[in-house]
């Protein structure tokens, strides 16, 4: 009896991720979700008081990796690239390894408790920008007038990869090499910035 209980929870868990990351956790509904793991509604809330109670159950252990990623030191590489090359590469790590529940977190968990994780990520990506690149952009008597530049460079980079991730979930090495161009087109930039005016003191 008890694998049998075992064998309809997993099988809940499976439809739950299914119809998450198809509609979001705001849009997704407990009776398709009942459906799909071939019970009724009222035999599922025997595992799972509510749609939220499911949802954490299946992202919290995800989302404390997750959020131990974001706030773990990140060094950079002996080319001296910033510091978003490892931020980036310890991501698609984090992505190989759980990549549903990664974009289910990222890009479907509005009206949930982990609404905030992607705003949590641009705010790091904007605090490391600001940390590496204000000094080098100094010593090169480059001005930033508004420093909101970084947010927006920031949002523009978690943005890029969301959306290519969703282009190519399959194809792990094509979806290493967009993000590592991306990441040198944004990191370019700075040589641009060196050679215009308008951002010499």
């Amino acid at each position: 009896m008890q694998y049998l209980k075992d064998e309809i929870k997993n099988s809940i868990i499976s439809a739950a991720l299914d119809e998450f990351e198809k509609k979001g956790f705001n849009d997704a509904s407990i009776r398709i979700i009942a459906r799909s793991a071939g019970i009724a509604a009222g035999n599922l809330y025997r595992y799972f008081n509510s749609k939220e109670e499911l949802f954490n159950y299946i992202m919290e252990p995800v989302s404390e990796r997750f959020t131990a990623l974001i706030f773990s030191d990140f060094k950079a590489d002996a080319n001296n690239v910033p510091v978003l090359a490892d931020v980036m590469d310890k991501i698609m790590s984090f992505y190989d390894k759980d990549s549903r529940e990664f974009m289910i977190l990222l890009d479907k968990s509005e009206g949930s408790v982990y609404q905030n994780l992607k705003e949590n990520l641009i705010s790091l990506i904007e605090k490391r920008m600001k940390e590496e690149l204000k000094p080098k952009l100094k010593a090169e008597g480059i001005v930033i007038a508004d420093e909101f530049i970084f947010h927006v460079l920031a949002s523009m980079l978690v943005e890029g990869v969301l959306r290519i991730l969703k282009q190519d979930k399959e194809d792990g090495r094509r979806i290493r090499k967009l993000i590592s161009q991306m990441l040198a087109l944004n990191l370019n930039y700075l040589e641009i910035m060196k050679k215009d005016p308008v951002f010499r003191q």
